[in-house]
């Protein structure tokens, strides 16, 4: 098995937990307001 550099494995990390945050806010603010459109500016990068 091949060692994988552990600056990329946080590096990695790190975005996939940004997206897995960033859809989670859309969907929570998708389930209150209703609105895709006022949810994808305020969860928008």
């Amino acid at each position: 098995m091949k060692k994988i550099n552990p600056i990329a494995l946080v590096l990695i990390v790190l975005v996939v937990g940004l997206l897995a945050f960033k859809v989670m806010s859309f969907f929570g603010c998708y389930v209150r307001i209703d609105d895709v459109d006022a949810c994808w500016k305020l969860t928008a990068w």
